[in-house]
């Protein structure tokens, strides 16, 4: 999934509007977590009504407020609309945490593909070139929300319906098939790593007083 990104610039939809488009933070923001890429159009009324479910899903997932811990997922918003002007209006209503693709990013509308096994499984590849980024998922309506493994392979081709039935339920599917890594595991193996170095060290001090 990191190379399928990697070269392009991925705004946050917050205030500040940080861009992260240097390979080391694209890496960072989106090695070892699940990606939903939201095709939408503000021209869409499926697709606002449809918003307020996703927000609601991905905040429950990812807000400290529902969280002790975020949850290892990314939404990336890939907006189909048709000027700057209608693409500020939906991310007005998208979560602050959304990731998004300017709408002048020629890799909104030109990509690259390749195909291996029955998954689907896709990379960046300049011998393989495709129209949009629409076409690479077969994308034919909106609201659309194709969720991805890390390694790039398609968990759900159009998660629409699972997340406005299953609530936040289906992440827990998704995070299983997809087989990440615990991060919060690794974070407190960490900890405890530390922690019996620093008893050691204490131990070996005070055997040398």
């Amino acid at each position: 999934m990191v190379d399928l990104f990697l070269g392009r610039s991925l705004v946050c939809n917050n205030r500040d509007r940080v861009e992260y488009d240097t390979e080391r933070e694209v890496i960072l923001r989106l090695q070892n977590r699940i990606l939903l890429l939201f095709f939408g159009s503000v021209d869409s009324q499926r697709c606002q009504e449809f918003i307020p479910t996703l927000k609601d899903f991905f905040k429950r997932l990812t807000d400290e407020f529902y969280v002790e811990c975020s949850a290892q997922l990314v939404l990336l918003y890939i907006s189909l609309d048709q000027s700057e002007e209608q693409l500020e209006i939906l991310l007005k209503e998208l979560p602050k945490k959304c990731l998004f693709l300017t709408h002048n990013d020629p890799y909104r509308r030109y990509g690259w593909m390749g195909l291996g096994g029955e998954e689907k499984c896709l990379f960046l590849s300049p011998m393989t070139p495709i129209a949009e980024l629409e076409s690479m998922f077969e994308v034919e309506d909106v609201p659309r929300v194709v969720v991805l493994r890390p390694d790039c392979s398609v968990l759900s081709p159009n998660a629409v319906s699972e997340i406005s039935s299953l609530g936040t339920n289906c992440f827990h599917n998704w995070q299983e098939s997809a087989e990440l890594i615990d991060r919060n595991f690794m974070l407190n193996e960490e900890f405890d790593d530390k922690k019996m170095r620093s008893v050691e060290e204490e131990e070996a001090a005070s055997n040398t007083r």
